[in-house]
């Protein structure tokens, strides 16, 4: 899976957790039913998505009330993202890289990949058309 983009857990509960973003993208917030559960104080139940389409990649606050940050500067609506680009939500930061990055831990790469086994895939609508 080389070539595709991953977002790595810095700082929270969940650091170190590395979480590959499929095409169609990921959800982030409270709900199980998220790709990416945080379960901080502040973070609403479906508060952002990272959408993955067509090799571009854009963050949307899905009307969060504390807010999604990249590289420290609040977002309303949606972004375009690239990789080295870090997101913050509540405690808790990510990395946005590349798959293949020699800095991966490939260990936290595994457990990731296991944990995700569990929960159902959720396929996001492109909702800027």
């Amino acid at each position: 899976m080389a070539d595709s983009p991953v977002l790595v857990c810095t700082a929270g509960a969940l650091a170190g957790t590395t979480v590959p973003i499929p095409d169609g993208g990921v959800g982030i917030g409270r709900s199980e039913d998220n790709i990416i559960t945080i379960t901080d104080e502040g973070v609403s139940r479906f508060h952002a998505r990272l959408l993955y389409d067509n090799g571009s990649l854009w963050l949307q606050d899905a009307g969060s009330r504390n807010g999604v940050f990249v590289n420290d500067v609040r977002i309303t609506g949606h972004k375009a993202l690239k990789v080295g680009d870090t997101i913050s939500i509540a405690q808790h930061t990510f990395e946005l890289r590349w798959q293949d990055d020699p800095s991966l831990d490939q260990n936290a790469e595994a457990a990731s990949e296991e944990s995700e086994g569990d929960k159902p895939k959720r396929r996001w609508f492109w909702p800027f058309s």
